[in-house]
């Protein structure tokens, strides 16, 4: 197979930094700090936070990214799950075609409502933080299932595979790296043909990588946290093509 992986190549990428908070909080115990804090990040960073919803048991808030194709989506930009709170920055959109979102300095943000959050909850510990990127490669007409699976070595094993996923776990000394690879279809695109629309399917290749610290007893220093964030952002995506390439 000679498809190559490359960063013009990717058509979405989503990061999304997650935080272990123990205990965690949830809206049934902590709404009115966690509404202050909402409606904190909703007038700090707009760009980014727009819409604060308050459940029974849910807080998130959400924005609307308008595209230059007069389209729009709602995504939720942050969200409180069991573990704790996750910040979600949308990099490249895909929607009929690749759309680039332009917010600047996503650690710097994240750094900032991160330490804002530790200041409203004091008593909480926060033993692991971690980033993780979610990315599509355009295939264009390759067939994405052929790609991935053609890591495989075993011939047979490609021809009868239907659907594949690869998890791979590559740890540092400190740190925990975990990509995950597999295909997916990008859209149809209509085909005028004597009258009758025929459809070509257009592939990707969706990876996502876990970037996130060693477990520790207790609190990560800031220290550690700026470490976390200077190795994701070296390693996604120029690391991450080189080792999809098998180059050194």
């Amino acid at each position: 197979m000679n498809y190559q992986f490359d960063k013009e190549k990717i058509s979405q990428h989503i990061v999304k930094y997650g935080v272990d908070m123990r205990p965690p909080v949830l809206p049934e115990q902590d709404r009115t700090k966690l509404q202050d804090y909402g409606n904190w990040l909703v007038e700090q960073f707009p760009e980014v936070f727009e819409t604060l919803l308050v459940g029974p048991r849910e807080l998130r808030v959400q924005r609307t990214f308008l595209l230059p194709n007069a389209k729009r989506i709602e995504l939720a930009t942050f969200i409180l799950t069991n573990r704790g709170p996750v910040y979600t920055f949308p990099v490249r959109l895909y929607i009929d075609r690749p759309h680039e979102l332009d917010i600047a300095d996503k650690d710097k943000i994240f750094r900032r409502a991160f330490d804002e959050l530790r200041s409203r909850f004091p008593d909480r510990t926060v033993p692991r933080v971690g980033v993780v990127h979610e990315i599509v490669f355009d295939a264009g007409f390759i067939n994405s299932l052929d790609i991935v699976a053609s890591i495989l070595k075993n011939d047979l094993w490609r021809q009868r595979a239907k659907n594949i996923r690869i998890l791979l776990e590559t740890p540092t000394d400190d740190k925990n790296v975990n990509i995950e690879i597999r295909p997916t279809y990008l859209q149809r695109t209509g085909t005028p043909n004597g009258g009758v629309a025929t459809e070509d399917m257009k592939f990707g290749v969706i990876v996502n990588v876990d970037i996130n610290n060693r477990q520790v007893a207790g609190d990560l220093s800031k220290a550690e946290i700026s470490d976390i964030l200077a190795f994701a952002s070296d390693y996604v995506p120029d690391e991450l093509v080189k080792f999809l390439n098998n180059e050194e």
